[in-house]
């Protein structure tokens, strides 16, 4: 990956907020509650879909699909996301210093997320971390979520960037797939096992993500 950036673009759950045990949770209780198979998602990173795509989905797969059922599931979410955000979720290790070091490096920051609007926004609000950012791209805010492009040309509306100049932070294969689309650069970082780097993609292991974007920033004057 060559160049200067003066925008990042940031994943949400798995980038900047550690919420798995949250996810684990939530996706337990539906699946107990509403007898659902999500076998279908482990098949094809389908677990970092948006809510609305992957309870589609699921129960498309199953032959259950109703609007009334899809929507009872969405909200029943909602309601544990709420309820339990606080027990579970929390900061990846060391986001809080990266983030610092942009804002002092006056990097434009942009959160683009598959969680819906109320998610994000309670998430935010709950690490203490919404002011790093310029603006936030939510599921509820384009017409096709991650891996489609929209979000990340919806960030770079918020902020007068042009793609060359910023860079996507991501850790899933569907985040990857939405930069891509977006033909905009992306970093991601992983835990274990190496990725493999690919023209346009930067694998970085999760301890050197500051190191890696403070290297490619262009602070600005």
């Amino acid at each position: 990956m060559m160049g200067r950036y003066r925008g990042v673009f940031f994943d949400m759950d798995g980038t900047v907020a550690d919420t798995i045990s949250l996810w684990d949770h939530i996706i337990g209780t539906i699946k107990s509650e509403y007898d659902l198979d999500m076998t279908v998602l482990e098949k094809s990173d389908g677990f970092n879909l948006s809510n609305e795509d992957a309870i589609r989905v699921v129960l498309e797969d199953a032959g259950r699909f109703s609007e009334s059922l899809h929507s009872e599931i969405l909200c029943r979410i909602d309601t544990l996301y709420e309820a339990f955000l606080a027990s579970f979720a929390g900061l990846e290790d060391g986001i809080c210093r990266t983030l610092e070091r942009l804002e002092e490096a006056g990097v434009k920051m942009v959160l683009v997320s598959n969680s819906s609007r109320r998610q994000v926004d309670m998430c935010l609000s709950h690490l203490g971390i919404a002011d790093f950012f310029c603006g936030t791209v939510t599921s509820d805010d384009v017409t096709e979520a991650k891996p489609s492009a929209e979000p990340y040309l919806r960030a770079l509306e918020i902020t007068g960037l042009d793609r060359e100049e910023v860079v996507a932070v991501e850790d899933s294969e569907t985040g990857a797939r939405a930069a891509s689309a977006a033909s905009m650069p992306c970093i991601l970082i992983y835990d274990g096992s190496p990725v493999p780097s690919s023209p346009g993609l930067t694998a970085v292991p999760r301890h050197e993500l500051e190191t890696c974007l403070l290297g490619l920033v262009t602070p600005s004057s």
